[in-house]
């Protein structure tokens, strides 16, 4: 299918070395708005929705904020937060995000982590990225993982 004109900028900005090194598409081919339909629907048959997992991921984040570099229990979750310096720009255009990773362990020993951006792209866009990018978070596996916070 042909690009939208209106998402070239877009497109563009996900490419590796635009924005950030590695990009947000790793070597997925599907156009962005094919990725967010297909994510969209693999949550909706988890019983929940991008904002939902974002606003876990952030209340764990803000949670364990306070004590950066440390790792901090958080309703059952292991978390800890490192915080750089500067900011990245989201490839939507329209969003700044801090540079600042979250990693959270839960009871059974699993391990996810997750940056500033990537809560950005995932609540504001419906966007876990391309399959194959450093940071792409698979909806079904952050939903079971998240599925404590309930």
């Amino acid at each position: 299918m042909k690009e939208n004109p209106r998402h070239i900028p877009v497109v563009e900005s996900l490419r590796e070395g635009i924005l950030s090194r590695d990009g947000f598409m790793g070597e997925d081919t599907r156009p962005f708005t094919d990725i967010i339909l297909d994510d969209a629907a693999v949550l909706a048959s988890a019983g929940t929705n991008a904002v939902e997992l974002a606003d876990k991921m952030t209340r764990l984040t803000r949670a364990a904020l306070a004590q950066a570099g440390q790792e901090v229990v958080v309703e059952g979750y292991r978390v800890l937060v490192e915080d750089y310096m500067g900011r990245i720009s989201c490839p939507f255009r329209d969003h700044r995000a801090p540079k600042r990773n979250t990693q959270v362990w839960d009871n059974a020993g699993r391990q996810m982590s997750w940056t500033a951006l990537g809560v950005h792209l995932i609540r504001a866009h419906g966007f876990f990225q391309g399959q194959g990018a450093p940071y792409r978070l698979e909806p079904a596996q952050l939903a079971d993982f998240l599925r404590a916070l309930d």
